[in-house]
């Protein structure tokens, strides 16, 4: 009985043979949205990344019919940066389509820019702004934050410590 549970629970998934029931049941979770066929008609999914960001912020959904404004209000929304400050780019398929400076073609739905349901959309916002707050790392680079430290006196001193524990 045990080797048929085994041979039950055993699946051959791109060559590897995943034996918990577990295991496969998350890795049927996880890729369970992999594929574009489960969105909305007319909806596409865009890769947001940002000339002073190392993060990516991937597949945010927006429909064909947005305008250019609501993709610049979005990106305002994830890094900060003003719609008058945002050049964009707009790769398709990997491929770079077209350059829009700030408040060109802000009123053009991105069906207009020939996207189609399933197309990998990359959005590349160049941040114009010379006093942007995401210049030089400050959203993300934690080594220009200056961290508290503790003397070893004043640790010894407090109580509840693990070294208080211990003793």
């Amino acid at each position: 009985d045990h080797t048929n549970n085994k041979q039950m629970t055993m699946a051959s998934t791109g060559g590897t043979n995943i034996r918990n029931k577990d295991l496969l049941a998350l890795r049927a979770y996880i890729g369970a949205g992999d594929s574009n066929e489960n969105l909305a008609k007319g909806t596409i999914l865009v890769d947001l990344t940002y000339s002073n960001l190392k993060q990516r912020h991937v597949e945010i959904r927006f429909d064909l019919h947005d305008t250019v404004d609501t993709l610049r209000a979005k990106i305002h929304q994830k890094s900060g940066t003003p719609a008058a400050f945002q050049h964009l780019q707009i790769k398709i398929n990997g491929v770079t389509r077209y350059e829009l400076a700030p408040g060109q073609d802000d009123a053009r739905m991105l069906g207009y820019f020939g996207l189609e349901q399933g197309s990998l959309l990359e959005v590349h916002c160049i941040d114009l702004d010379p006093h942007s707050g995401s210049s030089g790392g400050q959203y993300e680079d934690t080594s220009l934050v200056q961290k508290y430290v503790m003397s070893d006196e004043d640790y010894q001193n407090r109580k509840g410590t693990l070294r208080d524990w211990g003793n």
